[in-house]
């Protein structure tokens, strides 16, 4: 419904948050949704890839539609800089309300260009990998978008389209070189 228009990104997080308390008996704590996450794998890629990011001198950010307690703590285990996306809210007790937060919703150039300031970067600085088409409208405001196993929904936006994590450090360095001269 909300691909199509119609309903929008608050409804469909309310109406997302919904099911998964009615699938869980009506009921879902925070300490499940951090066992269901926890499960979730972070690519073994990703931490080569930053740790060589990192040798270049440069910081992670990441900006994410998704929740909060996964984004964290992939943000963690990767050791990212900063991160943002969309908050779950919970009552006193831990048990998930319907609904939530949306910091980042599906437009997230306004998240890319606050975390560009607050890590001190220009927005033509940097890089941005993204996979679906939920990331084109930051990447049409960056120095260097990148698509990343994007099966095309990134054509046109994208400079650069990657198969693995671990070719973005090669772009970025030969895109800081090019930028140098």
């Amino acid at each position: 419904m909300f691909e199509r228009g119609a309903i929008d990104y608050i409804e469909w997080m309310r109406l997302d948050t919904e099911l998964w308390i009615r699938a869980s008996g009506g009921r879902l704590h925070r300490s499940r949704l951090l066992e269901i996450v926890g499960e979730i794998p972070v690519r073994e890629e990703a931490f080569a890839a930053v740790k060589a990011l990192r040798r270049m001198g440069l910081r992670i950010g990441l900006v994410s539609s998704g929740i909060d307690i996964l984004v964290r703590r992939v943000a963690a285990e990767i050791g990212a800089d900063a991160w943002v996306s969309n908050r779950l809210l919970f009552d006193r007790n831990g048990f998930l309300l319907p609904g939530g937060s949306p910091l980042v919703g599906v437009d997230k150039r306004g998240a890319v260009a606050r975390m560009a300031y607050e890590l001190g970067a220009s927005l033509e600085e940097v890089a941005y990998v993204g996979d679906s088409m939920w990331d084109a409208s930051a990447m049409r405001i960056v120095g260097l978008p990148i698509a990343y196993n994007d099966g095309g929904e990134l054509e046109g936006v994208a400079k650069v389209r990657v198969a693995s994590l671990l070719e973005v450090p090669r772009v970025v360095e030969e895109w800081g070189r090019i930028r140098a001269r």
